[in-house]
């Protein structure tokens, strides 16, 4: 019998996964908690195992491809029962098939005469344009007379407008049995437009009607027309990005408020090195402030305020147009070393698309810094379940820029402004840098 696999709901908040790809082909067989793909869910990218022992008999989704969470990606054949009948398929053969003489008769409705478009292009693609070989066709005689072969009506009546011999072009496996309209469509691009050039109207999803060119359209073609025609380059939103987009429009509903100050740098540049960097002395000051001061460790949800007794910071990771909130939890029982540890296994598991739900959950504070670069100030966005983040500048005169952005209805303003002061204080503090490399509290 037929098993179904569905895409899974990997978070609460995820609505539809994208197929990384697939660990499976048709007709492999797989075990019980084999891993057959993995699916990138707006958190991360998960394992998607099989439930049964089976064959592969179909895999409905295309690697990269974005589907709804429920359904279904592929189907098992299991032993034990029948094959599924045949209507649960995807796509049925449109070629009509006569009714058993037993069977009652069916109402249809009545079919209309199947004529040859004046234009392919017209008929095939919603006619921007005509192309000059559709309008000097063969005769009606003609094309009535080479669209023999299996195919379904639709396919039929097209094949005709092109004065394309079906059964032909079947017999030397260029068209499939049977052969559909989407079919004919496609025979019909292959043969107007190079590799090339078919691959970017598809990218720039452009209806092949405007291309009148006589003879092979070629890539030179479409990139003139898209740049005479100022066409943008349509890219779909990841599912990572939606996540992205989500979170943001969360942050910009919250009552926020900033705070801007520096701190000194003397002694970070003591103790920075190339394992521990500026950023990994940041987790530990940030992580030995919030334990003094625990409107930091709190998160607001129904109407009721958590208190966390440990410093769980989230760290913006950015990773080409993908923004990971990767959270590092309990900093304050941790050394320097540990945290550096930890951040390069976390940006192992970012490259590698690795990273499950559970590295991006649990933090009340976030942490974003774009010194590196050059950037000397600017406000960052709270990450969604947290009170509060801080933006890190680069380093000009000695002294390091900070600018928080805090929830207001968590943090109040004398708060935020005794937790940035404790946080100077920490970075002239040479017992702090020595007892960081120990860790514990």
């Amino acid at each position: 019998m037929d098993y179904e696999i569905v895409m899974p709901q990997l978070s609460a908040s995820m609505e539809e996964g994208r197929l990384v790809n697939w660990k499976v082909h048709p007709g492999d067989s797989v075990k019980a908690g084999d891993v057959i793909a993995e699916v990138e869910s707006d958190k991360a990218v998960m394992d998607v195992q099989s439930f049964k022992d089976g064959t592969v008999k179909e895999l409905k989704v295309s690697e990269g491809e974005s589907v709804p969470v429920g359904s279904v990606i592929a189907v098992l054949q299991t032993e034990g029962g029948k094959e599924a009948p045949e209507k649960e398929k995807k796509e049925e053969p449109e070629a009509v098939h006569e009714a058993p003489k037993s069977a009652p008769p069916k109402k249809e409705k009545p079919r209309k005469k199947e004529e040859a478009p004046e234009s392919v292009v017209e008929e095939l693609f919603g006619g921007a344009s005509a192309s000059k070989e559709s309008k000097t066709g063969p005769t009606t005689e003609k094309r009535a007379a080479v669209s023999a072969g299996e195919a379904s009506p639709k396919a039929r009546a097209l094949a005709a407008g092109y004065a394309i011999d079906i059964e032909a072009l079947q017999k030397e496996g260029s068209l499939p049995l049977p052969a559909h309209e989407e079919d004919i469509k496609e025979w019909y691009l292959r043969r107007r437009f190079t590799p090339k050039a078919l691959k970017l109207v598809r990218l720039y999803a452009l209806d092949p009607a405007i291309f009148d060119k006589a003879g092979k359209i070629g890539e030179e073609d479409v990139e003139k027309y898209v740049k005479e025609h100022e066409i943008p380059l349509p890219k779909p939103v990841s599912t990572m990005k939606k996540a992205i987009i989500s979170t943001v429009e969360e942050a910009a509903k919250k009552p926020v408020y900033h705070i801007f100050d520096r701190i000194d740098a003397a002694l970070l540049k003591i103790y920075e090195n190339r394992e521990l960097t500026y950023t990994v002395w940041f987790l530990k000051l940030f992580a030995e402030a919030m334990m003094k001061h625990e409107g930091f460790r709190t998160t607001l949800k129904d109407e009721k305020l958590f208190v966390w007794p440990n410093a769980s910071i989230s760290l913006a990771i950015a990773d080409g147009e993908d923004l990971y909130a990767a959270v590092f939890k309990d900093l304050n029982r941790k050394s320097v070393e540990e945290i550096s540890a930890a951040l390069a296994e976390m940006k192992r598991k970012i490259a590698s698309k690795r990273v499950r739900p559970e590295d991006l959950a649990g933090s009340t504070f976030g942490l974003s810094n774009l010194g590196m670069t050059g950037i000397e100030r600017f406000d960052a966005m709270i990450n969604r379940d947290d009170s509060a983040i801080a933006a890190i500048g680069a380093e000009v005169d000695g002294r390091i820029s900070v600018t928080l952005t805090v929830d207001h209805r968590v943090v109040n303003g004398l708060q935020a402004a005794l937790f940035m002061e404790s946080l100077k204080t920490l970075a002239v503090d040479r017992r702090f840098f020595e007892r960081a490399k120990e860790g514990g509290d």
